[in-house]
């Protein structure tokens, strides 16, 4: 007794290879026309605060978004889970950066955090 079963005619493998075509094209072109989606933190969030204020603190404390060469920052800007910025000590801003909480790290900085 056979369990084999007989081959399909060419007009059924032919209709289901392109059924087959069909599906893998939708699931890319669902793949290319799906948002950027950032997790809710990093630099794309949307946050209360204008662009420009963002930079200006930046620029007062001397702040960069990818660190710095050869200096150790001295502190860290900071976005708690309210939106507020604060600077911080660079160890604070360290355990914000790895603690994966709902505060993040904006920039490390050079000027000295507040007493």
């Amino acid at each position: 007794m056979s369990h084999w079963l007989p081959m399909p005619s060419r007009s059924i493998r032919t209709a289901l290879l392109a059924l087959r075509a069909g599906a893998l094209s939708l699931v890319v072109l669902a793949g290319l026309w799906t948002p950027v989606h950032d997790e809710g933190g990093g630099s794309f969030a949307v946050t209360s605060e204008p662009p420009d204020k963002v930079q200006r603190l930046l620029d007062r404390h001397d702040c960069s978004t990818t660190g710095f060469d050869d200096v150790h920052p001295a502190s860290a800007l900071i976005r708690s889970a309210d939106g507020r910025l604060q600077l911080v000590s660079f160890d604070r801003g360290w355990e914000v950066f790895t603690s994966h909480s709902s505060t993040i790290l904006v920039a490390v900085c050079l000027d000295d955090p507040p007493g």
